[in-house]
């Protein structure tokens, strides 16, 4: 039994994002993502990764960034559990990441991104990761990709559990989910769970060499029903609470950070043979402290109302159209202070077609959002592939993206500018790639060319000794090559990667800061009998810590082995060993990185 398990999850988990017809392993894998409706991860031209609650439990992930650095085109820098963490998407940065909760945008107005430090795992039942831009379906953010943390229920699901671990640095864990029916027609969803650790040093000498310990609480909710053959109602909901312990970069003592996130959403479905529509109405908040022993901090939060209708026809069997209209309103405070303006609205609208005939696929996307802030910005995307000899697949990709600038950059008191205007880009990628019996193996090369990127300049270009304010004045040109490949060798399946990466400041002629040229991911999965046995080999090149490329961090791998035993159908131990070989190593200057540490869990399903 726990080995189908396995080969179900590996399926689809490991294999390559490129599904081709004929490869019936992945035929049932469906997302929602890439097209904002469900699809076959056959039928979709952009490079997804699919992440399941069961390779989550199997490589036990304590973190978001420890699932998301062994993806394609992925390079994660972290100081530890609670620290400040950037995820780099084919050289972007963190800025140019979409994240959304069940397909409901997340993140802070004012800094601009998620915290990535601060998304924990619990009650996920899958993570959709789309590679490259999709700003004509999904507006300002999307450059570098999309994330979609998925915690809605899964169908058919009867489950009840209890899960505690401990391991090095103090930490633990306590959680618990229960998932099933309610009647005949409806259903729930609770997960719960509470971490904490002492942790360890954030950053090196001269800071302050203390362990720097954090905790969280979060919930995840849901309640759902099916009103006759058509329609569907749910309401989810998603909140955290978490504190962490950091090294001030003035030498403050006893910093500290407090942070809180919730969501909220009311979803009304119909769903048809041909046709599907939904509404989806949604609240959510991010907010965030930072204090120490000499100053008290000043609380910021993003408050954030969503609205989104979304339809798909499924004309015939060849064409497929969809769009929607979607309107979000920001709004942020400060206890500290107060923005010149702290509301903005956006409305957009996106329409989107797929035309397939036999080896032949056609998709394009456009999409216009009006923000009375910044004006309107309009996006496209066009996609094409083509099938042939039943197992290759060639396809080429191009669209546009935008970021938009923040409340910080717009309004802050005396240093906003509110003449800036959205960051630009134009991504383009073509890929080949091939299913075969034995080997999955994709092959892509992309370009993006981001323009008008927010920095900080003269306000009088004549005056650069005046006063300096955010201004559309940089650029970046980023070029890469992306590998990837799946295969089995006996028992044994290997999932491999490697990225070439070359992102530059184009003004400079000097590549961008914490981004290594080249990365290379081994992740392998083993099944005997009642032993499950799970490898992840992560090499990072060389990269740079100033804009001057003058302070150069080295290459570096790290290894992490993990193993479950399951006792019964019910009771499953885990055991996992991170940095096996105890790399000393820098991902980011001052600061300290974990060493080598070990984790045990312990799993019982009634």
């Amino acid at each position: 039994m726990k080995k189908t398990l396995l080969a179900v999850v590996l399926a689809q988990v490991c294999l390559p994002s490129v599904v081709l017809a004929d490869q019936s392993s992945t035929d049932e894998v469906m997302v929602v993502t890439a097209n904002r409706f469900e699809q076959p991860i056959k039928n979709v031209i952009a490079p997804v990764s699919v992440v399941t609650k069961e390779e989550i439990d199997a490589i036990q992930a304590k973190s978001l960034a420890e699932v998301l650095r062994r993806l394609p085109g992925v390079q994660v820098v972290s100081g530890g559990y609670g620290q400040a963490t950037e995820v780099y998407v084919r050289g972007t940065t963190s800025r140019h990441l979409l994240v959304m909760i069940n397909g409901v945008r997340i993140g802070s107005a004012t800094l601009g991104s998620a915290d990535f430090s601060q998304i924990p795992l619990t009650g996920i039942e899958r993570i959709e990761f789309i590679r490259g831009s999709r700003a004509a379906l999904y507006g300002s953010d999307a450059v570098g990709g999309v994330l979609n943390i998925i915690t809605e229920y899964q169908s058919g699901e009867q489950l009840v559990q209890v899960t505690a671990g401990a391991g090095s640095d103090g930490y633990y864990q306590l959680g618990g989910s229960a998932a099933g029916s309610l009647g005949e027609s409806s259903w729930g969803k609770l997960a719960v769970k509470g971490e904490e650790a002492d942790g360890f040093s954030a950053r090196k000498p001269p800071f302050e060499q203390d362990d720097d310990g954090f905790k969280q609480k979060n919930v995840v909710a849901e309640l759902g029903t099916q009103l006759g053959d058509n329609w569907k109602l749910s309401l989810q909901g998603y909140y955290h609470d978490g504190e962490a312990e950091y090294d001030d970069s003035y030498g403050a003592p006893n910093a500290q950070s407090e942070s809180s996130l919730y969501n909220v959403a009311a979803k009304a479905g119909y769903f048809a043979t041909d046709y599907v529509s939904e509404v989806t109405v949604a609240h959510n908040q991010d907010e965030a402290r930072n204090f120490n022993d000499l100053s008290p901090g000043s609380t910021i939060k993003t408050k954030r109302d969503v609205v989104n209708w979304q339809n798909h026809y499924q004309v015939n069997n060849q064409l497929e159209v969809g769009g929607g209209v979607e309107w979000n309103r920001d709004k942020v405070s400060n206890t500290d202070t107060t923005y010149d303006k702290d509301t903005r609205d956006n409305t957009a609208f996106y329409l989107t077609s797929i035309y397939r005939n036999q080896g032949l696929q056609l998709e394009g996307s456009v999409r216009t959002d009006d923000n009375d802030s910044y004006g309107r910005n309009n996006t496209w995307q066009a996609a094409a592939a083509y099938t042939f000899a039943s197992d290759i697949q060639i396809s080429a990709n191009v669209g546009t993206a935008f970021k938009a600038p923040t409340f910080n950059d717009l309004y802050w008191p005396d240093s906003g500018n509110p003449d800036l205007e959205p960051e630009e880009s134009t991504n383009y990628e073509v890929s080949l790639a091939g299913s075969h019996s034995l080997l999955d193996w994709r092959i892509t090369a992309y370009q993006s060319d981001i323009e008008k990127l927010i920095a900080w300049a003269p306000k009088d270009a004549s005056n650069p000794a005046g006063d300096w304010i955010p201004m559309n004045v940089n650029e970046a040109e980023i070029k890469g090559v992306e590998l990837t490949a799946g295969f089995y060798t006996g028992p044994l399946y290997h999932d491999l990667s490697y990225d070439y990466l070359d992102a530059k400041d184009t003004d400079l002629d000097k590549q961008l800061i914490r981004r290594a040229k080249h990365n290379a991911k081994w992740n392998m999965s083993y099944m005997l009998d009642q032993w499950q046995f799970d490898v992840s080999a992560l090499y990072r090149g060389k990269s740079y810590e100033d804009a001057s490329n003058t302070n150069e961090l080295d290459a570096y791998t790290l290894v992490d082995v993990a193993a479950s035993y399951f006792v019964t159908d019910n009771l499953t131990l885990r055991g996992r060993v991170a940095n096996l070989f105890d790399e000393d190593y820098v991902a980011k200057e001052t600061y300290n990185v974990q060493e080598r540490s070990y984790y045990a869990t312990v799993t019982y399903q009634f």
